[in-house]
């Protein structure tokens, strides 16, 4: 009975290895010289008290303009002022 031979056994391969060509890129380029910063760049930094960011979400509505002797502007609806002011119109013998 013969049996098939599955290596393991103690004899070196008659396989050698091989070293690996090196491997590069020819290039025309001359290799850069070395420089040397005349300064060093200036550090930045912000306050962040004084950072302005811009404004999330929708625009606010505009101020209304300013209530005065020469511009009479509504004040809001359903608010005291306005009935005030309603009071005001219907008895103006009442406000100065």
């Amino acid at each position: 009975m013969a049996l098939a031979g599955c290596g393991g056994d103690d004899e070196p391969s008659a396989e050698t290895t091989r070293d690996l060509p090196d491997l590069s890129v020819p290039t025309t380029e001359a290799p850069a010289e070395p420089t040397t910063p005349a300064e060093p760049p200036a550090e930045t930094t912000v306050d962040p008290a004084t950072e302005t960011l811009p404004e999330e979400g929708p625009e606010p509505a505009p101020e209304p303009p300013a209530d005065t002797p020469e511009n009479d502007a509504p004040p809001p609806e359903d608010t005291p002022a306005e009935r005030f002011e309603e009071w005001c119109n219907e008895n103006p013998g009442a406000c100065g």
